[in-house]
């Protein structure tokens, strides 16, 4: 697994969830698109696309995660994820910055926003897994 700060940010989000909860890293060269994690626990699964970003400096910037010469969000991430969305499965983006992270459950990740609403709730690692841990686990 790479080292770079996306993959560092989701070994952090993972290092706080409980070991009843399985997940699994996937990278398959030959199948693009696919979420970069699955968990699974006794509630259901849940699959996570993983991001890292800077936020803009400016709050009035206007973030879109899914357009632009280099989105964030490539096309086939986004329409693995939406196939997944309307199938009725738990689909999540979270978008990890040097600051915090961002939830962005279902197909939530769409559209442009400013940046000042787009980053103004930024969890912390242990926050994002307790939101892992509730989809995933039975209370």
């Amino acid at each position: 697994m790479s080292s770079g700060p996306e993959n560092r940010f989701l070994q952090g989000v993972n290092r706080y969830l409980p070991a009843s909860i399985y997940r699994m890293k996937n990278h398959n060269q030959y199948n693009a698109g696919i979420a970069d994690c699955w968990y699974s626990g006794a509630a259901g699964d849940l699959w996570v696309e993983y991001k890292f970003t800077t936020p803009p400096k400016r709050p009035a910037t206007v973030v879109d995660f899914c357009s632009g010469s280099d989105p964030l969000i490539k096309p086939l991430q986004k329409q693995w994820l939406e196939g997944r969305h309307r199938e009725g499965r738990n689909v999540g983006v979270i978008i990890g910055t040097p600051a915090g992270g961002l939830w962005l459950p279902g197909i939530s990740w769409e559209g442009p926003l400013p940046a000042r609403e787009r980053f103004s709730k930024l969890l912390t690692k242990r926050e994002l897994a307790e939101i892992i841990t509730r989809i995933t686990s039975i209370q």
